[in-house]
């Protein structure tokens, strides 16, 4: 579960971003896409909307946090609710990305994947919450075997996040045996961190156990 907090805390950010920011912005990019035609009755009918999307998805939020044993059945319903009835608001990436947090820890890697392909064809590729989804792909397709793949994406696509995505890359190269390659790419990610002002945290002790697990073969050699 550590592996996942920083993908976690970004996904937070994101959610208050959107709180804060998020239909003001969507008013304003419509605005100009449309024009004045019809823009009052459509800046009703788009707020509703994006209302209505926040509630549900604060009723998610809500049994996320409930220690009630039906909570994850809760859960499951009403995120396929919100999927369903405001796909096109931000709320239906939101939900489909705990989806796949519900079905990983279920062991249901398919559906996990399922969802956060869905959730990718809703969000462009390159924006913030798109690369956080691709990052989370990444792990998925990881635990499923799917190596390569899994490694593509984290190559192609780190602009965003390039720490998270050098920390997820390290952790498939260990899982695949590939220590050198592995002590890289969490290097990489440590100087990041570095280089923006926080602690590496964890990072440290992977790369001290990599460094202990590689010296006595650099020493052979």
């Amino acid at each position: 579960m550590a592996d996942h907090l920083e993908d976690d805390e970004q996904v937070e950010a994101l959610k208050r971003w959107w709180d804060e920011n998020g239909k003001s912005t969507m008013a304003g990019v419509v605005l100009a896409v449309a024009g004045t035609v019809g823009w009052q009755q459509y800046q009703g009918w788009s707020a509703q909307q994006a209302e209505m999307a926040s509630d549900a998805w604060g009723a998610i939020e809500v049994a996320v946090q409930s220690d009630d044993s039906g909570s994850i059945e809760t859960i499951n319903a009403l995120a396929e609710s919100l999927k369903d009835d405001f796909s096109g608001t931000v709320y239906a990436r939101f939900a489909a990305l705990q989806l796949a947090a519900l079905a990983v820890e279920a062991g249901d890697l398919d559906v996990a994947e399922s969802e956060l392909r869905w959730a990718l064809t809703k969000e462009g590729e390159n924006s913030e919450l798109g690369q956080l989804i691709q990052l989370r792909l990444a792990r998925v397709l990881a635990d499923q075997g799917d190596t390569t793949a899994a490694l593509a994406i984290l190559d192609s696509n780190k602009g965003a996040y390039p720490a998270a995505y050098a920390t997820a890359k390290g952790d498939i190269l260990v899982a695949e045996g590939r220590h050198a390659e592995a002590l890289s790419a969490y290097r990489e990610a440590r100087a990041v961190l570095l280089a923006l002002g926080n602690p590496p945290g964890i990072l440290d002790t992977k790369i001290t156990s990599l460094e202990s697990r590689l010296a006595p073969a650099e020493e052979a050699s």
